[in-house]
């Protein structure tokens, strides 16, 4: 019987320099960048959640893709989410996720979800910029809606 116990590490390794990365100041920019890393293929097909973790400045250090689901819903597992911004050294996140169904609203569950994250997120010290909704063609802001 082996007793070695792993270790867990993170690697960090930017490929790009701090200040040549975009900065995410509004929705439009945050769904610019966005439509960068969504498959385009995907938008229509099933439900995805994606989170775009931000330092100080609003530049981008990295983008993880949270959850797939099905064709009108994705589970959405706070830790995951939290995992991958501790280990990503975020200061802000900007969630997104698509609605197959073109429509263009912020489900109960929607809300119900950016809430929990942005009570977490205070635990933490990171902050909830945005949750964006994407269709193919258009989308939909927390922040702009005000809710």
């Amino acid at each position: 019987m082996n007793n070695t116990i792993c270790e867990v590490g993170l690697t960090y390794n930017p490929s790009t320099k701090i200040e040549d990365r975009p900065k995410i100041t509004t929705p439009d920019k945050a769904e610019k960048f966005l439509r960068t890393i969504w498959n385009v293929g995907t938008i229509e097909l099933r439900e995805e959640f994606v989170i775009v973790l931000l330092n100080n400045s609003k530049r981008v250090l990295s983008w993880s893709r949270i959850s797939i689901g099905g064709i009108s819903a994705t589970i959405v597992d706070l830790s995951a989410v939290f995992r991958v911004a501790l280990l990503g050294n975020a200061a802000s996140l900007i969630l997104c996720h698509n609605h197959p169904s073109g429509r263009l609203d912020f489900s109960c569950a929607d809300v119900n979800l950016t809430n929990r994250i942005i009570s977490a997120g205070k635990l933490f010290n990171i902050e909830v910029d945005d949750h964006l909704i994407l269709t193919r063609d258009s989308y939909l802001s927390y922040r702009e809606d005000g809710i």
